[in-house]
């Protein structure tokens, strides 16, 4: 391959090999996601509350959607994302949100095909970037946490650029603080590239210069101090920093999906990544300094912890991975040769991006606005997973308005959240970090039978229950002979307690 070409010509408006990277993943997601990006539950309760804050001009600080935490300090700390995910749904449905976060993967991925680019050639870029988004795929999701790839390869960049890129660092971690709590991943990139530069000198051959060194992460270490103040420029604060130690906690941890640490044996593409990274670190022929050390540590030590920064870690990572690829000793493959500059495409860098662009933009309107037949094409390729979401249970209650106190599952709390109608409050959902450990851990001896099981369903006074269909809890309670089963289909059954408990008031409505 020939390289890019930089000029903006007469012709210059085809896109370069980073473009065409970008535009080709956002139409991959696009046609081959078929509801995977929906199926977590969290992504329905984040435009339920960005909905409220539309309608009410006021950012939620307590929680209101559940009996079991209700009026309790609530740090949303996503709330710019939900209000951005909430107008997108307000005018172009659940399917445009989905197609706008195809657009934020999109354009992550050309941005990190441009860095490693710059460090190697086409075809090791499309390889070590086709990694990186191959082990991304399942967190791809339509969720804030979307936004941290995209403004962390953002990060990257500057980092890698230097000069006055990072003048970009301060304002794009202030945003950030306000998107998605992932905004500390923008602040350890910078303190792990200075790091390794200070390692860089420190361990060195030649004599230790001092100055020398301190010129060297002045720059940096300025700006990465303005950009920890930048991220207290959000309604909560420098409160902010605390979130990530809230949601690790041990019992979340171990207990949550995504916060489990990954079955090496299921996950062996990982481990061979992840093998492959610290074979390529032994060799001599690898280039490696302190700061891919640092990042090297930092991210795979992430990635043993919890299973969901496996795909993070492959992309941070990936520049590592191409520079090293880049160093083995390759057969030496004859290159077309080409007479004269005059017969070379002139490509533009900036021509992919906007195509993209375009075109996800174009989706996203025909989305809300198309005629009927082109909304059922949609659904086609955007289905919402009933698999994974009660949506005939759902439609099932809002037929019949069940009362009172409700017990459900913590994966569907965040689609209770959003589908039922009038609103109900739900015993638990995805923002596990507000309800605590207390009231997690009681959710949790209830869905496993514990002694106490039977106890806290009458201390919570749950009078009905939406709950797997073949679960050890739902088989049991119908077997007491105290709950009777209202409803069941192939995924959920509504169970509904046959005596209703004397104190029992049902529940707060929220508008």
């Amino acid at each position: 391959m020939t390289n890019n070409s930089r000029s903006f010509g007469k012709f210059a408006f085809l896109p370069d090999i980073a473009g065409l990277y970008g535009f080709i993943s956002f139409t991959l997601l696009f046609i081959f996601d078929h509801g995977k990006s929906l199926i977590d539950g969290d992504t329905f309760w984040h435009i339920a509350a960005g909905e409220r804050m539309l309608n009410s001009g006021t950012i939620l600080t307590k929680d209101i959607y559940s009996h079991t935490a209700f009026d309790k300090p609530w740090t949303a700390h996503e709330w710019l994302s939900e209000i951005v995910m909430a107008w997108l749904h307000q005018y172009t449905g659940i399917t445009g949100t989905a197609i706008f976060f195809f657009l934020i993967s999109a354009l992550s991925f050309w941005l990190l095909f441009r860095i490693v680019s710059s460090m190697t050639d086409d075809w090791i870029a499309i390889l070590a970037t086709s990694v990186a988004l191959a082990f991304s795929m399942t967190h791809l999701l339509v969720r804030p946490h979307v936004f941290s790839w995209l403004f962390g390869i953002v990060t990257l960049y500057a980092i890698h650029k230097q000069g006055r890129w990072l003048w970009l660092l301060p304002p794009l971690t202030a945003l950030w603080a306000n998107l998605h709590g992932g905004f500390v991943l923008g602040l350890a990139l910078q303190g792990l590239a200075i790091g390794g530069a200070f390692l860089d000198e420190l361990f060195s051959k030649n004599q230790l210069n001092y100055s020398y060194l301190f010129q060297k992460v002045k720059r940096p270490a300025g700006f990465f101090g303005l950009s920890i103040l930048a991220a207290g420029i959000n309604p909560f604060g420098f409160k902010l920093y605390l979130f990530p130690f809230e949601v690790t906690k041990g019992i979340f941890a171990s207990s949550i999906t995504e916060w489990l640490p990954p079955n090496l044996q299921q996950e062996w593409l990982f481990r061979i990544f992840f093998l492959l990274i610290l074979l390529l670190m032994s060799l001599k022929s690898t280039h490696t300094n302190w700061t891919d050390r640092l990042f090297v540590l930092f991210f795979f030590n992430a990635s043993l912890t919890h299973q969901r920064y496996i795909g993070m870690a492959s992309v941070f990572l990936c520049p590592y991975l191409a520079r090293s690829l880049k160093s083995l000793p390759w057969p030496n493959l004859k290159k077309p040769k080409i007479s004269t500059e005059k017969n070379q495409v002139k490509t533009s860098n900036i021509s992919g991006p906007i195509l993209t662009v375009i075109l996800g933009l174009g989706l996203i309107i025909l989305a809300g606005y198309g005629p009927p037949n082109s909304r059922a094409v949609f659904d086609t390729f955007l289905p919402l997973p009933a698999a994974s979401h009660p949506v005939k249970a759902t439609k099932h209650l809002n037929q019949t308005r069940q009362t009172g106190k409700m017990f459900n599952k913590y994966s569907w709390g965040g689609y209770l959240i959003y589908a039922l109608n009038p609103a109900q409050q739900v015993f638990i959902d995805g923002r596990a970090d507000m309800y605590g450990e207390d009231i997690f851990s009681d959710y949790q001896k209830i869905v496993s039978l514990d002694a106490e099981a039977e106890e806290l369903l009458k201390r919570y006074e749950i009078d009905w229950i939406l709950f797997p269909t073949d679960t050890a809890l739902v088989r049991y309670l119908k077997k007491t002979g105290q709950w009777e089963e209202t409803y069941v289909d192939e995924l959920a059954s509504v169970l509904v307690r046959r005596n209703k408990l004397p104190n029992s008031c049902g529940t707060k409505q929220t508008n």
